[in-house]
């Protein structure tokens, strides 16, 4: 039996083209709202965000507007950097600037942190180690204090008239309490003999010879003075010394007695109460 060849509906073809390429040529052309897939999420945040403000209103401590309520202006290429005073700003804003000064003057120093926080953490009702010892330490250091400085009260009025020979004339009156000697100065001088006096005829002093004569005179006498002058220079600065030393004397025997009473009710201490 022969079989029949049945007609083939042409729609049930395929076309003569791929199935993809003729869907990127001819995409499907259907509505397309962009608000609608993100609708609910908007609606559920929104519902959220309300209940939130309606249950609690949080007060901030501070009443003053908010910073970043303010805008800064920014113009592209004009932009201009201005600077503010502290206090301005702070007032400008509603900060009451003592809260700041009060914080400032709260800050303690590296050690006095140490010291309170060792006061702190030891139970209350004994004593602290280490923080007596150490704030006595802070205020019992002395200061540095220059030798030069130092004045021992001492009574001593040297004679105007030795004075004046131990000033040069015309410059400032010589004081023994603040002139010093180097050890240079206070060596002890060479005894010099005088030169052997050489005999000269007469007919040989000529003006050149009397000039000679009147500069080595005056070279003398200039020599003579000035080691004079040092001599009484020295000689009441010694004077003024043996005075000082003597007050230094009565008063270094003065602190040796205190020293020892001190010695004394210190070793009674520690004999009662054992070694610091």
């Amino acid at each position: 039996m022969e079989k029949m060849a049945r007609p083939v509906n042409p729609t049930f073809l395929p076309p003569t083209h791929g199935v993809l390429k003729s869907l990127l040529e001819n995409p499907l052309k259907l509505p397309f709202h962009h608000d609608e897939g993100f609708g609910k999420d908007k609606e559920k945040e929104k519902k959220l965000e309300d209940e939130s403000s309606t249950a609690s209103h949080p007060q901030s401590a501070f009443l003053g507007p908010t910073l970043w309520d303010k805008t800064l202006p920014y113009d592209g290429d004009n932009f201009q950097l201005e600077y503010m005073d502290l206090e301005e700003f702070l007032s400008e804003n509603g900060i009451p600037a003592n809260t700041i000064i009060a914080k400032n003057q709260n800050l303690l120093l590296p050690g006095q942190l140490l010291v309170e926080g060792l006061e702190q953490t030891w139970p209350p009702g004994s004593d602290v180690p280490f923080v007596s010892s150490v704030r006595s330490a802070a205020r019992d250091t002395p200061s540095p204090i220059d030798p030069e400085s130092i004045q021992v009260p001492v009574t001593y009025d040297p004679d105007p008239a030795d004075l004046a020979l131990s000033s040069v004339p015309g410059q400032e009156m010589f004081d023994p309490r603040k002139r010093k000697f180097s050890a240079e100065e206070l060596k002890p001088q060479p005894m010099i003999k005088k030169a052997r006096k050489v005999f000269i005829p007469e007919d040989l002093k000529d003006d050149r010879y009397w000039a000679r004569r009147r500069k080595n005179n005056v070279a003398a006498k200039r020599s003579r003075d000035a080691r004079r002058l040092k001599e009484n220079q020295i000689a009441i600065r010694a004077g003024f010394l043996e005075k000082e030393n003597a007050a230094l004397r009565v008063e270094v025997s003065d602190l040796r007695k205190e020293l020892g009473r001190c010695k004394n009710i210190l070793a009674k201490y520690e004999a009662r109460h054992g070694p610091l």
